[in-house]
C-alpha cells in the first residue's frame, strides 16, 4: 500500500513537470529565432533572386538552342523576336517573353496565315532582358547560323548591374553565359 502510494506521488510530480515550455525558454526561444530570421531573410532573398536569374537564362539558352534546332529540321529560317500580344515587338526589350516562329516568307515578321508558331515563351516578373545594339530578332538560317552580329542579352534584376549577366550570340549560332563583360567590367542595365 505504501508503495502504490508512493508511486502515485512520483506520478503526480512528474506529470506536473510534463507540461510544457515555461515562459522564460518561450521567450529565450522566441529572441533566438528572430535573430536567425533578421541575418537570414537577406541570404535567402539573394538565393531566391539567384534562382530566378539562374531559370529565366536557362530558358532563353533552351529557347536559342530550340530555334537553331528547328532551322535545321525544317530547312528553313526560324525567327525569334520579343512578343508584344503574339507579334514580334517593335523594341528590343524581352522580359515580356519572346515568340519563335518559321518564317517562311522571310520578312522575318510573323504573319499568322503563312508561318507557324513553334513557341512562345512568358518572361518572369521583375527580371529586365535588354538585348545589345538593340537586336530585336535573331534569325537562324538552316546550317543553324545565326547572321547579324554577336548579340547580347542582358538580365538585369533588382539588385542592378553587379548580379547581371548576360547571354553571348555568336554568329555561328552558339550561346553562352556570362557574368562580366570581357574586359572585366559589369553589364549595364537598361
Amino acid at each position: 500500500m505504501r508503495t502504490e502510494n508512493f508511486r502515485a506521488r512520483s506520478r503526480i510530480r512528474h506529470e506536473r513537470h510534463a507540461q510544457g515550455f515555461t515562459l522564460i525558454e518561450l521567450i529565450i526561444f522566441l529572441a533566438i529565432l528572430s535573430i536567425l530570421f533578421r541575418f537570414g531573410m537577406p541570404a535567402f532573398q539573394d538565393i531566391m533572386a539567384n534562382n530566378r536569374m539562374t531559370t529565366q537564362i536557362n530558358i532563353m539558352v533552351t529557347s536559342f538552342n530550340l530555334a537553331r534546332s528547328e532551322a535545321i529540321k525544317r530547312n528553313q529560317n526560324v525567327v525569334l523576336c520579343p512578343n508584344d500580344e503574339g507579334v514580334c515587338a517593335k523594341q528590343p526589350h524581352w522580359h515580356k517573353g519572346w515568340l519563335m516562329f518559321a518564317d517562311k516568307n522571310f520578312d522575318r515578321e510573323f504573319d499568322d496565315k503563312n508561318e507557324d508558331i513553334i513557341y512562345i515563351e512568358a518572361a518572369q516578373e521583375n527580371i529586365e532582358i535588354i538585348s545589345s545594339r538593340y537586336r530585336r530578332r535573331v534569325v537562324f538560317h538552316p546550317l543553324g547560323t545565326a547572321a547579324g552580329s554577336n548579340a547580347s542579352y542582358v538580365f538585369c534584376d533588382q539588385r542592378g548591374p553587379s548580379e547581371a549577366r548576360a547571354i553571348i550570340l555568336s554568329n555561328g549560332g552558339r550561346a553562352r553565359i556570362a557574368a562580366k563583360k570581357s574586359d572585366g567590367k559589369a553589364w549595364k542595365c537598361s
